[in-house]
């Protein structure tokens, strides 16, 4: 029976309970008691209730929110779960000495929109918890909300809207896609991770919020559900239809099977396993915690209304039916009707993302150290001067905006700016409350609304609500329950779905009021409220204008500290020991020089202080600011360029030199300011000389310019004073260093004086004097012809002309303003002068900065930006790209940067069978004026999905194309790529193997059955699903196990990383490709035995020995075809399972090795054997049969 308050209450109960499920059995104890999960962003909490609704007893344990990049919010799976587990398990065991048999059913409150990818079978997830308030989806809901089909809707829907006036059309007419729907954050990560796309189209996947996940794991993978309050705010429900949305889904191209079943708020919702808490308690409510919220403060008459300060801040009117928004929010529900479960009650909604964090972060910049202090401020409205807007993750749909104090002078105090952050979270709740309440009043009528309630932590403070108060000019009640409303609105949903109450009104009869909160002081509330409106533009372009803002304390998003430490810093990234040996230096007066002062190395050397510990590097950099560094600079300015070639360009100077003509080449670049590419190419051109010089006493050339410096062999070929001043220079981290400073990308443009780039020069030109004529040692270049016809990038994602590469820099906000004059250096040396060496000379160290910023931020280390102390490494391209930090764990700009990004990088940057570009390079061991165009384009295109990907800049359609392609950009020259192609070639090349021609006899030779079955061994650490490869040794597994794409290159950018176990990868991979290689030769050598003697032999015209040897090759050709055959399905297992392997006990992977080496000298002997000018057959079959003996006892060992 339906009973209706005369207030209108729209969730009505009934004693009937046919009306819903209630299928659960209630505990055979006398009282039943409520099991209720509040998941809530920052933390989750239990509690266990009695049917009174009085708390037993609570557990509550925080959540680590992990930020990999900017606008990223994410919860670790494992982690989540292991949270939810331990706040449940706790708060039973207080219960005490209750059991979880008293538990009658477990109701669920969780923050709704945000997603997770699951297995379908094994429960793997795909993704981290992407949660609500996670914005790195607005491009993707920006380009729905303007594309021709939704314009096109709303467009339609707004002229048929006069004639057919319906809440659908309304709705239509003004929709607005918001970022927090969980639609374009499946669609986000699909661009993100496109192998999840198609895992998604072989239905491999589920899909889901929380609420949803949480239902399968507590079930144990029996439910895949969710709740229609929650399934509402996804952006794909149909309000008006009470289902998903069909239309909704097709256009943004989501499958309806990824999607889980709805289900009413409260009902059956499966029961949890066993095995989780002892017994099946059955859960009964799943709601959104907002809802839940309202719930729990008894919100559930039409007019009445909520404002949650929780993480976020809420806004919710209550409306009953389905109820258009005039600025395009989508109708969202709130429960289920009580009388009716299959009838949804409806409600208005609007929040912003920031609310306790602002609260957070205001503790920790120290404007309060206890939250009771902030309700020793009074309550008592003033004029305000000082304005705080909180625009962590942006103002409202402003995701851009940034956020600050204005107004600070000098009397300004501590209490006048935390007022002002409390003012701005209820100006923030405010604003969200006018903006519902004018669609409320328009659709509903301004007398149907009733009052407005407070919840969530941050109502505790008594300032902010009381000014909401001031500004709705409304009495706010708030309720005892204000900090666990959610808690104790799923406790009774779930005690009504089970049928352990069914009275509505006992449970508003325990929600009562706390503390009302009347108005006063409106004017002066809502002329603070006017101007802290007009302080928002002066915002809006803040992250772009921020360092020309007059009397503004501007404060970058919670998750872009790298920006607040980049500026703070002066725009340098030199840190401020390197920055002082750089650039104080140049502060010291400078004494003036007579002509008749000759330098020279015994005076530069002079200058040096070296003593018991070595160079005081800083006091000799002083003193040669002082005597020598002022001299040299001068002497060089006054050269013209056809001086210094008169002067220099002869053998007494050069003589020694195999390039002498890149140090005219380097002066010419210091006299026309060039000085950035002056001294990259100095220091190339340095450490190659050097290197050379070595070779005149060891045969070995150490790999870094600094070990050529502290040889002991370059000091007694140039002297110890020319050695120590070399040392001073491009020596150890402690030095000026200047190589390792430019090359890695920490100067920008003419940041420090060009005297140590002449100093070196002069240091250079010394040398030939030194030697005396001496004939130097020369190595050869290493080549790239090899990668001139690699297709690294394809012709049309190349970028087309230098005027589209330009406006891409100058429009970057990625790219510091300090590096676009070299970027655009760079470029005019790529298209106007086909430069392409010197072009990515200067581009490479910009990029190794750009890439440092994005490692930085991604992995929240905003120390590692600049350059390192003397007793640290610099943050280095090589740390930078390497899958695991310092401190172990995973290095998170890998996994953001995505796998074909990184294979694209990895090929030209740091595989050793790739380009490595940058290494060869800058240690001048490639010729820089013969680089393939093919490479250095690639390397423009890396730079530019940068730009494309992480600017606000317009992605055109060259952009997408190009994104697109790097996306999905397979790894060529990663160790195990390489591996995978040489089998391939090498399965291709035995495919193609000429058959055995048969005895002219005819006798049929016995096929002997190879031994060797590894089937029971991959069965020992191989999923089920995999088996049916290893069975068998054939052609047709081998090819299946290599086209499998299995690996994920992206984890296995560490050269010989060990893995917990102690196995090293990289053996495996180099003796497989050792194996390849043999195989290859042999291959050849049968081809070559067979064509230059079958057809001699069946024409009889081979001799007597000759036609022998022929038939013993006929009789060991088939142990020859199955023993490769048998190293071909070995070697592709390997690779098809190397993820498996390396977890696996190592006396495992050591057999796996033992293996390899023996076929390994099988086939190194066949080789030999096998070559045309020995055909030794019977010794391979003798090598053949003892190989498979030592392999079977091997095997029998396990």
């Amino acid at each position: 029976m339906s009973i209706k308050s005369k207030h209108g209450n729209l969730i009505r109960l009934t004693s009937n309970t046919e009306d819903h499920e209630q299928a659960c059995t209630l505990p055979s104890t006398k009282v039943a008691y409520i099991l209720s999960v509040d998941i809530g962003t920052s933390s989750i909490r239990a509690y266990l209730f009695s049917k009174a609704f009085e708390i037993i007893c609570s557990s509550q344990r925080q959540q680590t929110i992990h930020c990999p990049e900017a606008h990223a919010f994410e919860l670790d799976p494992a982690e989540f779960w292991s949270t939810l587990l331990f706040v449940i398990h706790n708060t039973i065991e207080s219960a005490r000495p209750l059991t979880v048999d008293d538990i009658a059913c477990l109701g669920i409150s969780t923050l709704r929109n945000s997603v997770i990818l699951w297995d379908r079978k094994t429960g793997e997830t795909y993704s981290n918890i992407i949660l609500w308030n996670d914005t790195r989806s607005t491009l993707q809901t920006m380009a729905t909300n303007s594309s021709f089909t939704w314009k096109t809707i709303r467009h339609v829907s707004k002229l048929i809207y006069p004639f057919i006036q319906t809440a659908r059309l309304s709705t239509l007419s003004n929709l607005e896609f918001r970022t927090q729907m969980i639609a374009f954050k499946l669609l986000w990560l699909f661009e993100r991770k496109p192998h999840l796309a198609k895992y998604a189209r072989q239905n491999r996947l589920l899909f889901g919020c929380i609420e949803t996940w949480i239902i399968w794991k507590l079930t144990g993978g029996q439910e895949h559900l969710t709740d229609v309050s929650c399934a509402s705010s996804t952006g794909l429900y149909d309000p008006f239809q009470s289902e998903w949305s069909a239309l909704l889904c097709k256009n943004l191209g989501i499958q309806m099977k990824l999607l889980p079943t709805i289900k009413p708020t409260y009902g059956q919702f499966g029961k949890c396993d066993p095995a989780i808490f002892g017994r099946a308690i059955p859960i009964t409510a799943v709601i959104g915690d907002v809802q839940a919220s309202m719930f729990g403060q008894c919100v559930c008459h039409l007019g009445e209304s909520i404002i949650t300060l929780g993480t976020g801040a809420f806004v919710n009117i209550l409306t009953g039916r389905v109820s258009a928004c005039a600025d395009g929010i989508y109708p969202l529900v709130a429960y289920s009707d009580l009388s009716n479960p299959l009838e949804n009650v409806h409600f208005l909604h609007a929040y912003h993302s920031s609310c306790a964090n602002i609260l957070n972060w205001a503790r920790q910049a120290g404007f309060f150290n206890d939250f009771s202090e902030i309700n020793q401020l009074s309550t008592d409205t003033k004029i305000a001067h000082v304005f705080f807007l909180p625009a962590f993750d942006g103002h409202i749909n402003d995701p851009y905006c940034g956020s600050g104090f204005i107004g600070i002078d000098g009397q300004t105090t501590r209490d006048d700016l935390l007022r002002s952050i409390l003012e701005s979270i209820a100006f923030i709740a405010y604003e969200l409350f006018v903006f519902l309440k004018h669609d409320f009043d328009k659709y509903q009528g301004e007398e149907n609304f009733r009052f407005l309630r407070l919840a969530g932590g941050v109502s505790k403070c008594d300032f902010i609500c009381q000014t909401i108060a001031n500004l709705t000019k409304l009495s706010i009640q708030r309720c005892y329950a204000f900090d666990y409303a959610s808690g104790i609105g799923a406790a009774f949903l779930a005690a009504y779905g089970c049928g352990l109450i069914d009275d509505y009104e006992q449970f508003e009869k325990i929600i009562t009021v706390e503390k009302t909160f009347q108005p006063v002081q409106c004017d002066i509330a809502e002329q603070n409220f006017k101007q802290w409106k007009s302080i928002i533009p002066r915002f809006d372009d803040l992250l772009s204008v921020r360092n020309s803002l007059k009397g503004l304390l501007a404060l970058p998003s919670c998750d872009s500290n790298l920006e607040l430490k980049r500026y703070m810093t002066s725009c340098t990234y030199l840190s401020p020991g390197v920055r002082e040996l750089l650039l104080s230096a140049s502060a010291v007066a400078t004494s003036e020089k007579s002509e008749n002062d000759q330098l020279s190395i015994d005076k530069i050397r002079q200058c040096l202080s070296v003593g018991d510990t070595g160079i005081d590097y800083l006091e000799s950099v002083r003193r040669l600011d002082v005597k020598i560094l002022p001299q040299i600079e001068q002497m060089f300015n006054r050269m013209t360029i056809e001086e210094f070639r008169s002067t220099y360009d002869n053998d007494h100077y050069c003589g020694w030199l195999k390039n002498r003509k890149d140090l005219c080449r380097i002066f010419n670049f210091l006299k026309n300011d060039e000085i950035h590419l002056a001294t990259l190419l100095l220091t190339c051109f340095t450490e190659r000389n050097l290197g050379n010089l070595l070779l005149l006493q060891i045969n070995t050339v150490p790999n870094l310019l600094r070990q050529i410096v502290e040889s002991p062999n370059l000091c007694s070929i140039l002297g110890s004073d020319l050695t120590l001043l070399f040392q001073l220079l491009i020596g150890s981290p402690k030095s000026i260093n200047l190589r390792n400073v430019y090359w890695h990308g920490f100067i920008q443009y003419n940041e420090i004086s060009p005297k140590f780039t002449y100093l070196l020069l002069y240091l250079m030109s010394c040398i030939g004097s030194i030697l005396n004529g001496k004939v130097i040692p020369e190595r050869q270049f290493i080549s790239l012809d090899r990668f001139i016809n690699h297709t690294f990038l394809p012709t049309d994602m190349c970028c087309p002309n230098a005027d589209r590469a330009i406006e891409l820099i100058q429009n970057s906000h990625l790219i510091d303003n300090g590096y676009k004059r070299l970027l655009m250096s760079s470029i005019d040396y790529f298209f106007n002068r086909n430069e392409y060496g010197l072009s990515m000379m200067i581009l490479l160290p910009v990029f190794e900065h750009v890439l440092r910023k994005l490692f930085v931020n991604a992995n929240n280390c905003p120390e590692r930006l600049l350059t390192a102390e003397a007793t640290t490494l610099y943050t280095t391209l090589d740390e930078i790209l390497i899958c695991c930090l310092p401190d172990g764990s995973p290095n998170r700009l890998c996994d953001e940067l995505g796998r074909g990004y990184m294979s694209l990088l990895g090929d030209l940057i740091t595989f050793p069978d790739g380009a490595c570009l940058r290494s060869k390079l800058s240690h001048g061991e490639i010729d820089y004026e013969s680089l393939p165009r093919s490479v250095a384009n690639a390397q423009l295109g890396l730079l530019f999905a940068l730009l494309y990907r992480y600017d606000k800049y317009k992605l055109d359609k060259y952009g997408q194309y190009l994104l697109d392609y790097i996306n999905d950009y397979k790894v060529y020259y990663h160790p195990i790529a390489i591996a995978r192609n040489q089998m391939r070639q090498c399965v291709a090349e035995f495919k193609q193997m000429l058959e055995c021609p048969k005895s002219i006899d005819e006798v049929e030779t016995e096929k002997p059955d190879f031994s060797i079955q590894l089937t029971s061994f991959w069965r020992a650490f191989m999923p089920p699903d995999n088996l049916s490869l290893f069975d068998n040794i054939s052609l047709a597994t081998i090819d299946a196990l290599l086209n499998e794409e299995n690996i994920n290159l992206i984890n296995r950018y560490c050269t010989c990383k060990l893995t917990t176990t102690g196995y090293n990868e990289s053996s495996l991979i180099i003796i497989i490709r050792q194996l390849c290689t043999h195989i290859h030769q042999v291959l050849i050598n049968i081809d070559t035995f067979i064509k230059t003697r079958g057809q001699a032999y069946h024409s009889k015209q081979l001799r007597s020995n000759q036609r022998s040897n022929f038939e013993r090759f006929i009789n060991v050709h088939d142990n020859i075809r199955q023993s490769l055959l048998f190293i071909f399905h070995l070697n592709a297992s390997i690779l098809f399972s190397l993820d498996n392997i390396r977890c696996i006990d190592l006396k495992y992977s050591s057999l796996l090795m033992k293996i390899l080496r023996i076929w390994l000298t099988f086939v190194e002997n066949t080789v030999t054997l096998s070559n045309i000018t020995r055909n030794r057959w019977d010794e391979i079959a003798n090598l053949c049969s003892t190989s498979i003996d030592k392999s079977t006892k091997i095997i029998l060992k396990l």
